[in-house]
């Protein structure tokens, strides 16, 4: 087996802290939504994979409550660790050769993570399906970066250009968002739903920040792999500092599934 590529973001630097911390708030509301829809109640036992800074782990154990129980699993488990909830086991792995921790599940999630998983996408889906419980659910969302590449101005569309293609050949698929449908119903399930969420972003609001914070963690790998200018990358971030700019350069989807009773 060829060696595994290092993921493209430090787990360990501050402003990947910063950058978690952001996406939280920026993906929470919607994660959260999609699940309490589905009747997330106490007693459930969970599994996340790539659970990043724990919100969505600690927001899963009140949910479940005492008599329920959440594992969340990571690369990197340092934010986790410090999730104070008792319902809660945090297991070390690579979700790309480890195995899961032992189910069956009432639901069995992840978001944001199979892009970053790319070439292991299915094997790791299809890992998480067989943890599913009959009458559990499987909830995925993934990002959909196809809108950046065609929208403006010229510099804006140019560094997403050149984000996409570093990211390919990194291992990262930021297109993966549009598949997740239909890799979803390939698991067997009977009837996948999904739906895919548009945010607007705002020069100098929460996302423009969190764009800021990506854009210097990956700025010196980018320009020395000959994808992107400094120019052009430097005048991209500028927009993000104007209050009067708008983009919407991204799409996250959600996909859920049950599994039907036996």
């Amino acid at each position: 087996m060829p060696p595994l590529q290092r993921y493209i973001l430090d787990d360990s630097a501050t402003v990947e802290y910063q950058r978690l911390d952001l996406m939280s708030k920026i993906l929470d509301p919607w994660t959260r939504a999609h699940i309490t829809a589905l009747g997330v109640r106490p007693g459930w036992h969970c599994l996340e994979l790539g659970g990043g800074n724990g919100s969505v782990a600690e927001w899963l154990c009140d949910e479940v409550g005492s008599t329920g129980s959440v594992t969340s699993v990571d690369i990197d488990t340092t934010l986790l660790d410090l999730v104070p909830a008792q319902n809660l086991t945090v297991r070390r792995a690579d979700v790309r050769v480890d195995d899961l921790p032992a189910g069956p599940y009432d639901l069995v999630t992840c978001r944001a993570m199979l892009h970053q998983v790319a070439e292991h996408a299915p094997a790791v889906l299809a890992r998480m399906a067989a943890a599913v419980r009959p009458g559990g659910w499987l909830v995925v969302q993934e990002p959909d970066f196809s809108l950046a590449p065609t929208t403006e101005p010229a510099v804006w569309a140019a560094t997403w250009t050149g984000l996409l293609e570093w990211g390919r050949g990194s291992g990262v698929d930021w297109l993966i968002g549009r598949a997740l449908p239909r890799m979803v119903a390939d698991l067997g399930f009977a009837r996948p739903q999904a739906t895919t969420e548009v945010q607007n972003i705002r020069g100098t609001d929460r996302g423009a920040r969190y764009f800021q914070l990506f854009f210097a963690e990956v700025r010196d790998r980018v320009l020395e792999g000959g994808h992107l200018d400094a120019a052009t990358l430097d005048a991209a971030v500028a927009l993000l500092d104007d209050p009067g700019y708008w983009t919407q350069c991204w799409m996250m989807t959600t996909v859920w599934a049950r599994r039907e009773l036996v």
